[in-house]
């Protein structure tokens, strides 16, 4: 017998406005079940603004990660949708329908799907009419089950695949070197590293502090594959909409109370452009797992920021150079719309009360990379603003990280269950924050905090962002 799918729900991972780049989901639908193979079609409409996908210089390109949630009916357990997956270039197709000029590729996992221009060109996006074949049988869905199904849209940049440096060879705390001379060390592939103080070998400045000698293993992610990396920080609407979709013991746990208000399951975020504050390490990683992301790591981290086969510049900012301004002069703060009329950077500038800026209120229609404080291949806020959260190989369960993706489902008190996943003290913080008030922190190559996992604090300025493996 058919089934009635019950109520189906948008929601969108930001509601940003303005000169943001405002993504949104909309038309979302299910038609074309199937009883036979247990599938039906998710559609919605996705747009968002200021997207690119270049053949020139960084030649990457924005994108959005979707991704479905379901309830059954009348129970509180929401569960991470199958969505279809055929492997390039077999016989059957994927079942999915993408939009005119758009590209759709799904996980290889099934935990969702990347969708982005499927050629070269900036501005605007509007992809109306995406399908995605959800497996739902898989899912332990029946044929005449009713459920509530929400979709999900987070922005993405594409990194890809290229050799990279790893400090700058100027003075910021504990940086990356060669072993035997202070100068940047070059990655060039996925390969275990020798780290110590002998040539050829990974170090760090000042006696290889935050850092330790013996192999980093070949399945640590060390940048040089193509890997996706959120656009901006976690923002509070985000986290909201996390808290919401999951049961009530889980959002007790994960609900740090600042800039939340209202009960479970209608938390309402007192500013839902803003990048998220207060976000402990579990808080994070158990947001990572739900989405199906990833944290990365401090290699990456510089990776995203400096680009491939880029000199670095001493002491340089995500934005590729020294050149730092502080925000300044708000316009319409708090709201959707919220600009700052100086500055390319949130460091230690904000009027008391606010802790950290909205997501992308830097960048314009007009903006250039060192204004807009953007990274080489376009990620915003990677200097200042909230602090980063990345895997080190400071801990030996940083040093085993492999990189393994979250897979959408917590444990009963709202924890991360990723086994391979860091613990507090193999996780610390990169790009420093508004919270700083010396730029000195904000460098790229700065590790002065990368050690600074042990605790499950929340603080003001602890914001993140999460990455997936490029496919």
């Amino acid at each position: 017998m058919k089934k009635l799918f019950l109520t189906l729900i948008a929601l969108t991972a930001y509601t940003m406005a303005s000169v943001a780049n405002n993504i949104q989901l909309s038309g979302i639908a299910l038609n074309g079940q199937n009883t036979a193979s247990d599938f039906t079609l998710v559609n919605f409409n996705v747009s968002w603004e200021n997207s690119w996908r270049t053949n020139t210089n960084e030649s990457n390109h924005d994108g959005a990660w979707i991704f479905v949630k379901f309830r059954k009916k009348n129970t509180s357990n929401w569960q991470h949708a199958t969505i279809n997956y055929v492997s390039p270039g077999g016989a059957v197709v994927s079942g999915h329908t993408q939009p005119a000029g758009s590209l759709i590729k799904t996980a290889a996992d099934g935990k969702g799907v990347w969708i982005y221009r499927n050629g070269y060109g900036t501005g605007n996006n509007t992809f109306n009419g995406a399908k995605l074949r959800w497996n739902y049988g898989v899912d332990g869905v029946l044929d005449n089950d009713s459920v509530e199904v929400r979709v999900f849209a987070t922005e993405m940049v594409y990194i890809p695949q290229g050799n990279f440096y790893l400090g700058s060879g100027g003075s910021e705390a504990y940086h990356f070197r060669d072993g035997a001379v202070d100068a940047p060390y070059q990655i060039t592939s996925e390969n275990s590293l020798s780290c110590g103080n002998s040539a050829g070998s990974l170090w760090t400045s000042s006696n290889g502090t935050y850092w330790f000698t013996g192999t980093l293993p070949a399945a640590h992610p060390k940048g040089y594959n193509a890997f996706w990396i959120m656009k901006y920080e976690i923002s509070q609407q985000q986290y909201v909409d996390f808290l919401n979709t999951i049961d009530y013991n889980k959002a007790v746990t994960r609900n740090m109370g600042s800039y939340i208000t209202g009960t479970h399951p209608n938390f309402v975020p007192d500013f839902p452009e803003r990048a998220l504050g207060y976000l402990g390490i579990a808080d994070f990683l158990s947001y990572l797992d739900w989405a199906a992301m990833r944290p990365f790591s401090e290699l990456e981290y510089e990776k995203a920021c400096r680009g491939a086969n880029q000199v670095p510049v001493a002491n340089e900012f995500a934005w590729g150079n020294t050149t730092i301004d502080q925000a300044t002069s708000g316009v319409n703060q708090g709201t959707s719309s919220e600009t700052y009329a100086v500055g390319n950077c949130n460091w230690s500038t904000l009027p008391a009360g606010q802790t950290l800026m909205r997501c992308g209120a830097l960048a314009t229609a007009t903006s250039t990379r060192t204004s807009s404080g953007a990274t080489y291949y376009g990620v915003m806020e990677m200097s200042g603003n909230g602090y980063e959260y990345a895997v080190s190989g400071y801990d030996v369960t940083g040093r085993n990280y492999n990189g393994s993706h979250g897979d959408g489902t917590l444990a009963a008190n709202g924890d991360y269950l990723q086994a391979g996943w860091p613990n507090l003290f193999g996780i610390g913080f990169r790009g420093g924050s508004t919270g700083n008030v010396s730029t000195v922190y904000l460098c790229v190559s700065d590790r002065y905090s990368a050690g600074s996992g042990g605790s499950n604090s929340r603080y003001s300025t602890y914001s993140g962002r999460g990455a997936r493996t490029g496919e």
